[in-house]
């Protein structure tokens, strides 16, 4: 066990050094002017990148002692060629075809993202630890992470970008390709910064699409982005909202709702499936229900893709091996306490799993649930459910 923590020191230092060097854009220096016939010093380095030679040396050195940077008696260093190209997903139990190549260290990328993303999420941890104690807070909310929105789009675009329209909508199915062609109405609900329903609204010009989140930085952020051809979005609006109160005039009004992985972050997300549905409960029991038919219109589809889980650690541990530790890790940081705020909240957490999520999907009357696998999304799910 102290060779297992030591090693988790040295890697939570390495982690943090690549954090600094994909922000600072150090890797692409190193790659744009080395390779192993021509290395190069970390003064050549240092001025291609923008920055002090005494710091870019010292980190050169860490992640050379880390085999993350290859380095000679000369004190020059390069990346492998094998660390440039590589293959997510490939060493996933059971096997996931390779199908997302990238350069491993100078384009962003899953891994690459989420030792970004971990300086992101570690910011609040004295705040967190509080809530682990049984007197302190529920879970914390979305501000505490500042930067995290900014994350969550570079991972949203490097992981998804490419197949949100080619693969995505025709996995939906249930005549949505066909009927985007022809015009309808969508809502993104949890959209963040609004690549997805960018996304779709820029491929899908008579149909009308709704982003929907209850960050500000977000929404001001989405707005700002234009269609691929430089032009305004005419059939695009993006409001900051509570999925958990929507506007008053959405009553009936949507023949698609998304969710992107936004789900398993709602405190109550039955509560916002049943603002979602019509379902068949005692109005009493879920005072969302009285806003039911402001959103989907009768047979809507709702298509939610999250984290794929088991709902069960050891099936995932064997499932994703080491991945598994990262999924769970993440929930840990972010995705729980977010979705812990509150004395109701059901605390779902990303990992959650099919088995869980299935099961709140049917209480809040989705008696038929598909589930489809989304290997071009990898580690998540498709599920769907109609109206």
């Amino acid at each position: 066990m102290q060779d297992r923590l030591t090693d988790l020191a040295v890697g939570n230092v390495l982690s943090n050094a690549v954090n600094i060097g994909n922000r600072l854009n150090l890797f692409k220096a190193i790659a744009d002017i080395s390779d192993e016939q021509n290395p190069a010093l970390p003064e050549r380095i240092a001025e291609t990148a923008g920055c002090k030679e005494r710091y870019v040396r010292e980190w050169c050195n860490t992640l050379a002692c880390g085999h993350i940077l290859e380095v000679n008696e000369k004190e020059e260093f390069w990346i492998a060629k094998e660390n440039l190209e590589v293959s997510y997903f490939s060493r996933v139990r059971p096997p996931i075809p390779n199908i997302l190549t990238f350069q491993a260290l100078t384009t962003d990328n899953f891994p690459l993202i989420f030792n970004t993303m971990l300086s992101t999420v570690l910011k609040p941890i004295d705040i967190l630890i509080e809530c682990f104690k049984k007197e302190g807070p529920y879970g914390l909310d979305y501000s505490v992470y500042s930067d995290f929105e900014e994350m969550q789009q570079k991972f949203a675009k490097a992981t998804s970008e490419k197949h949100v329209i080619p693969s995505l909508v025709p996995a939906i199915g249930h005549g949505i390709p066909e009927r985007l062609v022809s015009g309808i109405r969508v809502l993104d609900v949890g959209c963040g910064g609004g690549l997805h329903v960018r996304l779709l609204a820029d491929h899908f010009p008579n149909s009308v699409f709704v982003g929907l989140d209850i960050t500000e930085k977000a929404i001001e952020q989405a707005k700002l982005h234009k269609k691929s051809d430089g032009s305004d979005f005419k059939n695009l609006e993006f409001v900051v909202g509570d999925a958990g109160n929507m506007p008053k005039d959405w009553m009936d009004s949507f023949d698609l709702v998304l969710l992107f992985g936004s789900c398993h972050d709602q405190m109550r997300p039955d509560l916002v499936f049943l603002i979602l549905i019509v379902n068949q409960c005692n109005f009493n029991k879920f005072q969302c229900l009285l806003e039911v038919h402001r959103v989907v219109k009768p047979d809507g589809i709702v298509a939610v893709t999250d984290v794929d889980g088991s709902s069960n650690v050891h099936t995932d541990r064997e499932t994703y091996g080491k991945m598994a530790a990262m999924k769970y890790g993440g929930s840990m940081l972010h995705c729980l306490p977010v979705g812990s705020n509150s004395p109701d909240a059901l605390c779902c957490g990303s990992m959650w799993g099919r088995k869980r999520a299935v099961a709140l999907m049917n209480k809040c009357g989705f008696d038929d649930v598909e589930i489809i696998p989304t290997d071009y999304f990898p580690g998540s799910v498709l599920y769907l459910m109609k109206k």
